[in-house]
């Protein structure tokens, strides 16, 4: 009698472990329980989408499920402009503000998202996407890869 392995089922690329929107979903929800989930998802992309370029949100869009991608379609008072150079606590107060959040809470959002987002895209691809991050973003990012420094 042999044991089988069991495989994670990859994302719809094929190269991630990608899940379908409610998943990614409740994978937020479980890190993060005492903020909605889209509005917090939707919240650290549209940041991500103000600092990085437009051609790396297009390219961190083609890595996820069609109904996950939605949520990184980008605040629209930011289409077709060029990506601001936020430092740290503009980054954090427009993520709070986006949420209503107090900004001391950001950096356990910004975990739960990148925790979630983290199980969409491929190893390669996380490194690539934290190599475009700013220095002090690229800690939070790796954190939440390694599913440790969980803020509280």
């Amino acid at each position: 009698m042999s044991i089988q392995k069991q495989e994670r089922t990859p994302s719809w690329t094929g190269l991630g472990v990608g899940t379908d929107r409610k998943s990614f979903l409740d994978a937020i929800s479980s890190q993060i329980p005492d903020y909605e989930a889209d509005k917090a998802a939707e919240a650290v992309f549209c940041a991500l989408s103000e600092r990085l370029s437009g051609s790396w949100v297009a390219h961190l869009r083609e890595q996820l499920s069609p109904d996950v991608r939605e949520l990184l379609r980008g605040c629209h008072r930011h289409h077709g402009e060029a990506p601001a150079k936020l430092d740290r606590d503009d980054f954090y107060l427009m993520v709070a503000n986006h949420l209503n959040a107090e900004p001391e809470n950001v950096r356990l959002v910004l975990h739960g998202v990148f925790s979630a987002l983290h199980a969409q895209i491929t190893e390669g691809e996380a490194k690539k996407l934290e190599q475009q991050l700013p220095a002090w973003l690229q800690g939070t990012w790796a954190a939440a890869r390694m599913h440790v420094d969980r803020p509280y």
